[in-house]
């Protein structure tokens, strides 16, 4: 909009160096952002950026100035010539591009990840099947582990294009990093730690040539377990899955966006992968479901290999550890499948960790599925409350019904009770307060319609209730945006009053100028 290009020349004018610019382009820059000040001011298009600005400068933060403020550095380091770009592209084009690099770096880095953890699987399955055949799947084991290598230096190569472009980007943002991606670069950019555990992470792999054997003493078995050294190798490698967040975030979603970022640094908030995490399984069931499958497969898998060197075990196969992890983390524990030796019972362990927090985030987002919005909690409430009514008319009906049955039955008893005649009856005309009194404990000696009133009472009681918990809260709220009307209209009284007074002071003084000036003359 209109606006946000004079928000962005204003910031522009205010914060860029004319040393930056090409020369014969600083001046000439600053008379176009002058002119478009002039005529922002003239035409009131600018008004809400200066009276954002005036928000800031006194203590109260516009979002949406500081927004375009944002956008407007964006623009201007877009259109700023920067000599260490080493590039032929425009730095608004070469913003485009390293965007576009960001994301396919953090596509392959993750697709390299996780085809060497299928690989290493692969290769460990293999060798189990085949230790009878061990000479003749040498050379399938080696080739595999050689490519589980290869998957390893080709996540390397691209995670270090990934954080080539984060340098780049920074560059592009005005901030003056080392050449090249080195130490320097990654802590002057702030990537230093999260780039080691990156590196960290892709260290476990299981490697060619390397046949060493692992001896653990199991308490549970009151002996020693052998392992080979890979395949425990091979269950390190499932933390390659941290990857996943940042995937998510970069190639699925705009999360990592740059209007994200810019949006996150307004707030002090750092659009990492634990950021990405937590909003992701706060706001889908459908990711926790397939994370909580995926952790499934994961702990049965390594229950398996740790757990299958034992003679004639039943969790050699991969049904019985699946059940045993899904009764772990489910913290049901039937005890008919248990594990035995140390690294198994590591792993039970922290299954049950994470099982806690996975059964604390799907009870939290089944309660915000379950929980009413506004509109539908009005919606019941308007439902209810007419239910309410119907039932109240239905009950005072039988009431009703159930009177006149009580006062039929009453005047028939009368009639057929009645034997005097003539003048005795007028005695009973005199004495109607008496018959009255024994219709009403006739009446209320009635069983049925006593309890149909009762039932009457209760429910206008409810209803009662539920009109007031409705209509209250309505009649504050309008009450209350009466209330801020009013404070409105009295402050334009009180202004247009000033404006009066300022008019009268005004000329007062003009007749009191115009007196002096008559009696000097």
């Amino acid at each position: 909009s209109n606006g946000s290009r004079i928000t962005c020349t204003f910031v522009d004018t205010m914060q860029a160096s004319p040393m930056s610019m090409p020369r014969g382009t600083a001046s000439q820059h600053l008379r176009d952002s002058n002119a478009a000040e002039r005529e922002s001011t003239k035409e009131g298009q600018a008004g809400g950026t200066f009276r954002s600005k005036a928000n800031v400068l006194s203590g109260q933060p516009d979002m949406e100035a500081l927004a375009a403020s944002l956008q407007a550095r964006d623009c201007m380091n877009d259109n700023r010539m920067d000599p260490g770009l080493g590039s032929g592209f425009l730095p608004g084009e070469e913003r485009v591009r390293q965007l576009t690099m960001r994301r396919q770096n953090c596509m392959w880095t993750f697709i390299f990840a996780i085809l060497g953890v299928v690989l290493a699987v692969t290769d460990n399955e293999i060798r189990w099947d085949s230790l009878d055949d061990f000479y003749n799947v040498t050379k399938i084991s080696f080739t595999l582990r050689v490519l589980v290598v290869t998957t390893t230096i080709l996540t390397l190569y691209f995670l270090y294009k990934y954080y080539e472009t984060l340098i780049n980007l920074r560059r592009l943002s005005g901030i003056r990093l080392p050449p090249g991606v080195s130490i320097s670069s990654l802590k002057g950019g702030g990537y230093w730690s999260q780039f080691l555990i990156d590196v960290l992470i892709m260290l476990p792999q299981p490697l060619p040539l390397l046949d060493v054997n692992v001896t653990i003493w199991n308490k549970g078995l009151g002996r020693a377990s052998i392992y080979e050294l890979n395949s425990i190798l091979c269950c390190l490698m499932f933390v390659r899955f941290f990857y996943v967040p940042r995937f998510y975030g970069e190639c699925i979603s705009d999360l990592q966006s740059e209007s994200t970022v810019a949006l996150g640094r307004m707030n002090r908030v750092k659009i990492d992968e634990s950021f990405i995490l937590k909003y992701v399984i706060a706001n889908s069931m459908q990711v926790v479901i397939v994370l909580t499958l995926l952790q499934i497969v994961m702990f049965a898998y390594m229950m398996m290999v740790f757990e299958r060197v034992v003679d004639n075990g039943a969790l050699q196969h991969f049904a019985n550890c699946v059940w045993l992890t899904i009764i772990t983390m489910t913290t049901v524990g039937y005890g008919d499948e248990f594990p035995t030796t140390l690294l198994g019972r590591m792993v039970s362990v922290m299954a049950s960790i994470v099982a806690v927090v996975m059964l604390a985030i799907t009870v939290n987002l089944v309660i915000a599925k379950l929980t009413l919005s506004r509109a539908e909690s009005k919606v019941i409430a308007v439902m209810d409350k007419i239910t309410l009514r119907k039932d109240l008319k239905h009950k005072a009906a039988v009431v009703i019904q159930r009177w006149i049955r009580a006062h039929k039955e009453y005047m028939e008893g009368e009639r057929r009770g009645s034997t005097r005649g003539g003048y005795m009856m007028i005695p009973d005309f005199k004495s109607a307060r008496r018959k009255n009194m024994d219709l009403r404990a006739q009446v209320l000696s009635n069983l049925p319609l006593l309890e149909s009133i009762n039932d009457f009472k209760e429910t206008s009681d409810e209803s009662f209730s539920n009109n007031l918990q409705t209509d209250v809260p309505e009649l504050v709220g309008n009450l209350s945006s009466q209330l801020v009307q009013q404070e409105k209209r009295i402050l334009e009284l009180n202004k247009k009053a000033e404006e009066v007074n300022n008019l009268v002071a005004k000329l007062l003084a003009k007749k009191k100028q115009d007196t002096l000036q008559r009696s000097r003359a």
